[in-house]
């Protein structure tokens, strides 16, 4: 969908996903719009950061799969970095060439439950 909102009006086409199978299953797509010059940014989520490289519950390596098919890739790791990294996945998504830029987004904490 992002692909294509981005081909029928020339703007940026944004998508996202959950972390592990579901950002592992953005890659096909997020690789098509890079190949046709579609500029999109994709968001992924991931796990927190204390449990990142453990093989922890949907943890997916999405930045190494999306290496190869993307324009340019990045993980925010805190959440001071997120208003400059997504004006910049932004700006390169769109410029030159336009192209699929993946945006990792770590979860800084463990979610708390509400009763």
């Amino acid at each position: 969908m992002a692909d294509g909102y981005a081909r029928a009006t020339g703007g940026v086409g944004v998508c996202l996903a959950t972390s592990g199978p579901g950002a592992a299953n953005l890659v096909t797509g997020v690789a098509t719009a890079n190949i046709d010059s579609s500029a999109i940014v994709a968001f992924t989520g991931q796990v927190t950061r204390a449990v990142i490289g453990t093989d922890a519950f949907q943890e997916v390596d999405i930045i190494g799969c999306s290496a190869s098919v993307t324009k340019y890739n990045m993980q925010i790791r805190k959440t001071s970095e997120i208003p400059a990294q997504f004006k910049a996945a932004f700006q390169i998504a769109s410029s030159g060439r336009k192209g699929a830029v993946l945006v990792d987004l770590q979860r800084t904490s463990p979610p708390t439950l509400r009763t």
